[in-house]
């Protein structure tokens, strides 16, 4: 059965460690919001801590139901009448119609290329997919290899690319997300020959999405990403089922709040990505990290091909984030003693003690030419790797 793992977790329980504690802390304006969220997370009137055990056993009954009576019962049964009449009795826009008419939409993935090798990543209307792409593309103008990697240069040239991916964002990529030529013309050598010249001549929030990369031995290979956002806090009564809380998102709304296209899917950061070589699958990665997920799995396909670095060592490596006018930098570059001034932007330059999940968790695996293969968990969200 798929979901007996699941079911059993979610009735005997999952020791916390440190790691899904600190999580915890960092949402606990969320999960103690409501009571069905504080009936899972804080069941004796605290937040749960690390060394305690998180039980879900209405979620384990939830999923032990729909594996006997079908996907049906949750978007057409009792589950889905109690879902809209809490959504619509809280000023919500969701109904019956819209659960019974969800569909799965099986989409061709986007396909460019970076240093010769292909890049297969999340097609529109998601735009992380899109947005790591045309940074890749900036890159792949300059020999990063010749740079070296943490150098005060090669941090200039990522901020540059990133902002200059933004800008290109902005300039029309989000006003046209649903055009059917829309990263045909995002990703035209025209329109990215506009950025890239820019690149060379430089001037003086928390979430529970996760990732799932595997190979196998016969070269099969998945990449799967999934997300709750942050949660919503509300729990649909007597499920243990928490609601997204993707309509508050904002990355995923830059014309503001209800401004979303009706009857059409709202974009989403999340990128499962494919690097083949020889038209195999090589690289296989993914993250979390919301608005930082492009950039977390950029810098690590840029780690393994431009700089050769090990699995590993592009996974855990030290990263940054721009953003706004807002570098956000983990310690351990070579150009530490830079000067704010010298890079691509006037604004502000935090630098992070220690690496961090709000720098993505990009847990990887690759298949190399004799055909081992080898994997990273990423170390910021406790990421692991299993062989069998």
């Amino acid at each position: 059965m798929i979901v007996e793992p699941a079911i059993h977790y979610a009735k005997t329980g999952v020791l916390l460690g440190d790691f899904q504690s600190y999580c915890l802390s960092i949402l606990k304006p969320i999960l103690l919001r409501t009571a069905g969220s504080r009936e899972i997370f804080a069941p004796n009137g605290t937040l749960l801590q690390s060394g305690e055990t998180l039980t879900i056993p209405n979620l384990a009954d939830t999923l032990s139901y729909l594996v006997e009576a079908g996907i049906e019962a949750f978007y057409e049964g009792e589950i889905a009448q109690q879902l809209v009449k809490d959504c619509q009795e809280r000023g919500g826009y969701l109904t019956l119609e819209d659960l019974k008419n969800y569909q799965v939409i099986e989409r061709k993935p986007l396909e460019t290329s970076y240093r010769g090798n292909t890049l297969l990543t999340n097609p529109p209307p998601s735009s992380g997919g899109s947005l790591i792409a045309f940074t890749l593309s900036l890159l792949s103008q300059l020999d990063l290899s010749a740079v070296g990697f943490g150098t005060t240069k090669h941090l200039k040239v990522l901020s540059n690319a990133m902002r200059l991916t933004n800008q290109a964002r902005t300039d029309g990529y989000d006003a046209n997300l649903y055009q059917p030529d829309v990263v045909q013309n995002f990703l035209s050598p025209e329109h990215i020959s506009q950025y890239a010249n820019q690149l060379t001549h430089i001037t003086n929030k928390w979430g529970s999405t996760t990732h799932l990369s595997v190979i196998d031995a016969e070269g099969n290979a998945a990449s799967v990403t999934s997300s709750n956002g942050e949660g919503s806090s509300y729990v649909i009564p007597g499920t243990g089922v928490m609601m997204n809380n993707m309509l508050g998102e904002a990355d995923l709304h830059p014309n503001g709040f209800h401004q979303w296209q009706n009857n059409a899917r709202i974009s989403s950061m999340m990128a499962p990505t494919m690097m083949l070589k020889h038209h195999q699958p090589e690289i296989v990665l993914g993250s979390g990290g919301s608005n930082r997920i492009r950039t977390a799995i950029l810098q690590v396909i840029s780690n393994i091909i431009d700089f050769d670095m090990s699995v590993d060592d592009a996974v855990n490596s030290s990263r940054m984030h721009w953003e706004n006018d807002v570098l956000n930098l983990e310690p351990g570059f070579h150009g530490a003693g830079f000067e704010e001034t010298t890079f691509p932007f006037n604004g502000e330059l935090v630098s992070w003690e220690n690496h961090n999940m709000f720098f993505g968790g990009v847990h990887t695996v690759m298949q190399h030419p004799d055909g081992t293969i080898s994997g990273a968990g990423d170390r910021r969200r406790n990421g692991s790797v299993a062989s069998c």
